[in-house]
């Protein structure tokens, strides 16, 4: 009975228990060692080691004549240190001194060299026969210099004496104010000594080290998951999935990578890293499911919220309660979120989800190792626990990671059927098409034609509707010139009858002053008729078609020449417009190679528009009786500007509505009414 609890007490050591179900251990207190003795015999040495868990006594106190063999401990409280320091309220908390005692006797037939391994959760000094053999951490009666510490897979000499009786006793004090945890070494026990010979500890150190390798290999595979589905996100942003199960495979393996390094730390910070732990494995545990939900396009229900409930329940624990928060987040949060993925694969096999069954069955593996973990100890022996906890929880994640790899080729196999009856169709398509072609290009040629055609006519119709435009100006231009010479011809007629009768008189003198008076006139005349004559000029060369040839043209002069007969065409047909016209003509501009025809057109375009818009500004200010005076004013100028010339035409109008901005050199768009304009002016220029 002894060694089977010192087996159970080192399998349950031994085993790594930082993940899911640290508080085992609390589950088997060793409280079977009924009887009671005043020495501890040693007879043998087990292959799993000895625990000295019985015939301890207990001082509250502190005196130097407590480590002497010879001090009289018959008053002192019996006490077993190896059990859940929670489990002893005689220990106080608060950092004082108490002390440990056992009496010893080894067995003469053991003539080896013995081991020992110690694990507490406070500091202690032990002494063996009065003397000291060991400090670890720091036992102080200042409370402030206290400072626990646990000594993990360390190794001491065990100094003792055979067939004597001797006395081990340890100096001890819990550090206060501090939640005691050691987690990751030999749960939250007092105090434990185990004897070895060298053989059995290179055994035990050997499983330890299995232990801690399986682990590690736990921990590689949860790595190589999440670089492999962090790649499938990377390569295909839109499968969430990958995702998430690359951010839990991530947190996930954090701590079988971390364990090792959280053996070493204080208690104090082991503490708080192991809770860390329990956080990371909750966050997890969430993108799990999240990733198994939208694999199965499962909403979100109230059972995913009473989880994540249990779960921040289980960090409360664990920060005020801590042995609690580890079995309320081993046993119960990690079996709800299992139960859950395998009611959402069971219920994705009743809907026919293709691949369900591979989740599923990860469920009820997971399941059956689990129970193996926890109840086959007194089958198979604790040594297979490290197997069934590894297999139990990988087994969901590797289900899933099937899963996630099936549905990726059910999904590229059916691309690939879509990709195959397109391509059949494409090459229907292109055969049909290929049929069409030459008849499609033979249109083509013959549509192109006519378009050549009609752009040419329409081109021309503009022109033409532009000298429209122009008539009015250039009738009321022109009969200036024609008033002066029909004016000028009267006067010359008049004037010759009167040199005729004054030559038929004798009065030569009157009659060669009347003959200049009518040189003069005739070369008004001339004048006025090369007027008329350049008018009409100008006209037919804006209704003929431009014959590509660059000429000297003074710019200036043109502008000029455009503005003014737009604004005479349009008071030829209002009457009742009026707008002030403003020039700013840069001089120093000369004569520049362009086609006269072309460039007027853009121009009086322009012009033509700024007179129009005005125009329309001044009715609606008429119509509204309240409005600001308005006066109509359009300008243009002309500016060199790095060898180059600028010209800009400015009305004061209404101006263009933001949303036409993009539409005005459209063909045929036009904001004037039917019949006043043919959306063409612009779209030339």
């Amino acid at each position: 009975m002894k060694e089977w609890g010192a087996s159970l007490l080192f399998k349950c050591q031994s085993f790594n228990m930082n993940k899911n179900l640290g508080i085992l251990l609390l589950v088997f207190p060793l409280t079977i060692f009924a009887q009671q003795s005043e020495v501890f015999k040693i007879n043998s040495l087990p292959s799993q080691g000895l625990l000295l868990n019985k015939d301890w006594k207990f001082q509250l106190g502190d005196h130097p004549d407590f480590a002497k063999p010879d001090f009289d401990d018959a008053s002192w409280q019996p006490i077993n240190p190896t059990l859940d320091i929670f489990d002893l309220p005689q220990l106080p908390k608060t950092g004082e001194i108490f002390w440990l005692r056992l009496r010893l006797e080894v067995d003469s037939s053991l003539n080896q060299q013995m081991l020992m391994t110690l694990q507490q959760s406070g500091a202690s000094e032990v002494f063996m026969n009065g003397k000291l053999i060991q400090k670890l951490g720091i036992v102080s009666t200042n409370i402030t210099e206290i400072k626990a510490y646990n000594p993990y897979q360390r190794i001491f000499a065990f100094p003792i004496q055979k067939g004597d009786s001797q006395v081990l006793a340890l100096r001890y004090t819990f550090q206060p104010a501090m939640r005691y945890a050691t987690h990751f070494a030999a749960s939250n026990v007092a105090f434990t000594i185990t004897l070895y010979s060298p053989e059995n500890w290179y055994k035990y150190n050997t499983f330890k080290q299995f232990a801690t390798n399986l682990d590690v290999a736990v921990g590689s595979i949860y790595a190589v998951l999440c670089i492999l589905y962090l790649a499938f996100y990377l390569f295909f942003s839109k499968r969430k999935t990958s995702l998430y199960f690359a951010i839990y495979s991530f947190l996930y393996s954090l701590p079988y990578f971390i364990s090792g390094f959280a053996l070493n730390l204080d208690i104090a910070n082991n503490y708080w890293s192991s809770n860390i732990f329990i956080i990371m494995g909750i966050v997890a545990s969430s993108f799990l499911l999240l990733s198994v939900y939208r694999l199965f396009q499962s909403s979100i229900g109230i059972f995913y919220w009473l989880i994540l409930l249990l779960g921040v329940t289980s960090i409360a624990f664990a920060i005020f309660f801590y042995k609690w928060g580890w079995t309320v987040y081993g046993i119960g949060y990690n079996l709800l979120v299992s139960f859950e993925i395998l009611r959402i694969a069971i219920k994705g096999i009743l809907k026919n989800k293709k691949g369900a069954y591979i989740i599923a069955t990860g469920g009820f593996i997971f399941f059956f190792f689990w129970f193996l973990f926890v109840f086959g100890g007194k089958l198979f022996g604790t040594a297979y626990g490290p197997y069934f906890y590894a297999i139990a929880t990988l087994s969901i994640p590797l289900s899933v990671a099937i899963f996630l790899g099936y549905d990726f080729a059910q999904t590229n196999l059916s691309l690939q059927h879509k990709l195959v009856e397109n391509e059949t169709l494409f090459i229907e398509k292109q055969q049909i098409l290929a049929t069409q072609k030459d008849t499609l290009e033979r249109q083509v040629e013959a549509r192109t034609f006519e378009l050549k055609a009609s752009q040419s006519q329409l081109i021309q119709s503009e022109k033409m509707a532009s000298l429209g435009e122009l008539t009015a100006g250039i009738a009321h231009e022109i009969q200036n010139p024609l008033n002066f010479v029909n004016n000028f011809s009267e006067v010359n007629k008049e004037l010759l009858t009167e040199m005729k009768e004054e030559i038929n008189k004798g009065n030569l003198d009157d009659a060669k002053a009347i003959a200049n008076d009518v040189i003069d006139n005739e070369e008004k005349i001339i004048h006025h008729g090369k007027r008329a004559d350049a008018i009409v000029k100008g006209m037919l060369q804006h209704s003929r078609s431009s014959s590509g040839k660059k000429e000297p043209t003074d710019i200036n002069a043109l502008a000029d020449e455009y503005l003014r007969l737009a604004y005479h065409g349009l008071r030829a047909k209002d009457k009742s417009f009026n707008a002030t016209m403003k020039t700013d003509f840069d001089d120093t501009i000369g004569n520049i190679n362009i086609i006269p025809q072309d460039i007027g057109r853009v121009i009086l375009n322009l012009i033509t528009n700024a007179f129009y818009a005005v125009n329309e500004k001044t009715l609606s200010a008429v119509a509204t009786p309240t409005a600001v005076k308005y006066e109509p004013t359009v300008s243009i100028s002309t500016k060199k500007v790095q060898g180059k010339v600028e010209i800009k035409v400015t009305d004061n109008g209404n101006g263009i509505p933001q949303k036409l901005l993009d539409k005005i050199f459209q063909p045929f768009f036009t904001t004037k009414p039917t019949g006043q304009g043919t959306g063409l002016g612009l779209s030339l220029s």
